[in-house]
């Protein structure tokens, strides 16, 4: 097997908790297949503790003086020679410099580009500035995180674009494998950025609403992530207006703790995402998935690739019907002989096509074939 020596530079400096999710997860997962190194560059935002589940990994601090990107094009260009694959996150105009210049000095080297976008996103990419267009160019692997997306650019762009959703990594999830569905409690969980407008947290929060009524058992909403100071405001309200509503919403707030984190998944036995629009399939699914959780989503561009077109989870009408929400969440609330089922259901799928490790290997087949064609015949 061929081993690379890989490097990430993100769009702009990491902030300790994005080395969890794909952007460094699945670079991690390829290093630890067909790796030799791993070097993660970026400008310093505070402390990495989450470096600690990277084993193997060097986090490169660049000079806090001058911008990102001009300092990673330096460093790229002083440490070319130890660069073989170079995975660059999202078709950004930041990257043209950067990407020529890989290439300028190492035409033998590869760059691996996930988009991590969503259609409406790659239908604005300005493919006629001939920069840009340079730059996709020079990429020598694309891949996209839905079937849905992967179609659409294959029509627009004309080239190859791979599908690597975002997965899991199941070697930092140990506390997955001994999840049974009796310790499940009748929760429902969400896990983002409360209140912003991407999330479409009052949705939720008003779908749940309309869901309690009609169930005769109660049900606990809980809502993880930081929050947004409106949607506070909306919360309290909501709760002067509902008090019997009141006691079983929970904001518990942004939680750092993975293993504090994970008990939600365990305890948990619907997730929902209300989402307006993902870059792609987010990354908080595939934990969820692992744990059992049976998905209820709107129809952003990762639902059919999350659901399995509806066999594994639940897909609501659009992204701003309160009912139609509702009407999904309380069909899966009102079934807990499809819930014990999914439970495993969702588990195996999320294994069969999810699995970072397998994902990894699609990847090393990839560049394994980019390099054959450096080779002179």
């Amino acid at each position: 097997m061929n081993k690379y020596r890989m490097c990430i530079i993100p769009p702009y400096p990491l902030e300790n908790v994005q080395l969890l999710k794909d952007r460094v997860i699945f670079p991690y997962a390829c290093f630890c297949l067909f790796g030799t190194s791993l070097q993660i560059v970026t400008q310093s935002t505070g402390d990495y503790p989450y470096l600690s589940y990277l084993d193997g990994a060097d986090l490169i601090s660049l000079p806090q003086q001058g911008s990102h990107m001009e300092n990673a094009i330096r460093y790229l260009s002083e440490h070319k020679e130890e660069i073989d694959l170079l995975f660059l996150f999202g078709a950004r105009g930041e990257y043209i410099d950067l990407a020529l210049t890989y290439k300028s000095l190492r035409p033998d080297g590869i760059i691996y580009l996930k988009l991590d976008t969503n259609i409406d996103w790659a239908n604005a990419l300005p493919l006629y500035h001939k920069p840009f267009a340079d730059f996709l160019q020079s990429c020598d692997i694309i891949s996209c995180e839905t079937r849905r997306l992967q179609s659409f650019l294959y029509k627009k762009w004309r080239r190859p674009v791979e599908y690597i959703p975002n997965g899991v990594y199941y070697p930092l999830y140990p506390e997955a494998a001994g999840v049974r569905f009796e310790d499940k409690e009748n929760i429902i969980l969400t896990v983002g950025r409360i209140g912003t407008f991407q999330k479409n947290s009052l949705l939720l929060l008003y779908a749940f609403a309309l869901t309690f009524v009609e169930l005769k058992e109660p049900w606990e909403l809980v809502m993880v992530g930081s929050v947004t100071p409106e949607f506070q405001a909306d919360y309290d309200d909501f709760c002067k207006r509902f008090p019997l509503l009141a006691p079983h919403i929970h904001l518990p707030g942004n939680i750092t703790d993975k293993k504090v984190l994970y008990q939600y998944y365990k305890r948990a036995k619907i997730f929902a995402l209300s989402s307006r629009a993902e870059g792609g399939s987010p990354n908080v699914f595939s934990e969820a998935a692992i744990f059992g959780c049976t998905v209820v989503t709107t129809e952003v561009d990762a639902a059919p690739d999350m659901t399995d077109n509806g066999r594994v989870g639940r897909i609501s009408v659009g992204t701003e019907d309160f009912d139609a929400f509702a009407k999904e969440l309380t069909a899966l609330c009102q079934n807990p002989v499809y819930l014990a089922h999914n439970f495993e259901a969702m588990r195996t799928y999320i294994k069969e096509f999810f699995d970072y490790e397998r994902l990894a290997d699609r990847l090393r087949i990839l560049v394994d074939l980019q390099m054959q064609k450096r080779r002179p015949s």
